[in-house]
């Protein structure tokens, strides 16, 4: 894995936020990589990678995938996206990197983009694939139903988002309170919502499993696996929780459309009837 590091070009120490060496950075790239491979990606497929960062994804594609399709990443630290675009882009011209000064009050306060108005970088139905790792657990309620409209916009029919979470339930909530969780979140920012630092609440936020199902219903997708991590003391093999989201296929759309008109003219028609009787 050595070998494959030297290979690449490597950021520089100060972008890189967690201040792993290039072998940790490439292993750990590589696993997420292979991760993406195991659930859809294809080789000549198209990927979004929502977070970018300094390149630790593509890093792994580059190195230890045979990923030949069309990469597009974009971030919030612009730093972290020019020195991709300067050094990932030559090697790979399939790899595409773009900066969008996105607020958050944890990563980028004075971003000049509310969050609410994100664009995506990618045309509607053309991408098969997004990628999503340690954003939502950055997120408040209101930018991930925005992210997940995005999603729905970008991706094909069929296409699928691979995300990571902090997601709970009633039997889960007793165990991400305690010292067992690596962020207890003791703290209630609502009745569906819990983070750990009260001076820092995006420092990791955990949103109850029902809550996330609704905003994805409501998004037009749907949720094809949960996969529990490590993050509070259960066993596992990942440690944020991963969440396998899909956008229905075109047929489905269309149902869910002919249901949809199918309701608004019987809630038209009862209203006209009530109006009727009114008058």
């Amino acid at each position: 894995m050595t070998s494959l590091a030297i290979d690449l070009p490597m950021p520089p120490m100060q972008l890189r936020i967690m201040k792993e060496d290039d072998e940790a950075l490439v292993r750990s790239g590589t696993s997420l990589a292979r991760l993406m491979m195991e659930r859809g990606l294809k080789a000549d497929g198209t990927l979004l990678d929502v977070g970018s960062c300094y390149g630790r994804l593509p890093l792994g594609l580059l190195a230890g995938t045979d990923f030949h399709g069309t990469y597009i990443g974009f971030d919030v630290l612009r730093k972290q996206v020019r020195w991709c675009k300067r050094s990932l882009t030559p090697v790979a011209p399939n790899f595409r990197f773009h900066h969008i000064d996105v607020r958050n009050d944890r990563y980028n306060p004075s971003g000049t983009v509310d969050p609410l108005e994100v664009r995506f970088p990618a045309k509607i139905g053309s991408i098969d694939t997004i990628s999503l790792f340690s954003i939502f657990t950055h997120f408040y309620r209101a930018d991930i139903e925005h992210y997940l409209g995005e999603f729905k916009r970008v991706l094909k029919p069929g296409g699928i988002a691979v995300t990571t979470w902090f997601v709970y339930d009633d039997a889960r909530l007793p165990l991400i309170q305690s010292d067992a969780s690596v962020y207890p979140m003791i703290y209630e920012l609502d009745a569906h919502t819990r983070y750990n630092d009260p001076d820092d609440p995006l420092r990791a936020i955990a949103f109850e499993e029902s809550l996330v199902r609704s905003m994805v219903e409501a998004a037009g997708l749907e949720i094809v696996t949960i996969d529990r991590g490590t993050w509070c003391g259960e066993p596992g093999t990942i440690f944020q929780d991963l969440i396998i989201l899909r956008r229905p296929g075109a047929l489905k759309d269309r149902v869910r459309a002919r249901l949809g008109h199918v309701k608004r003219r019987v809630q038209r028609t009862v209203e006209a009837r009530r109006a009727r009787r009114s008058s």
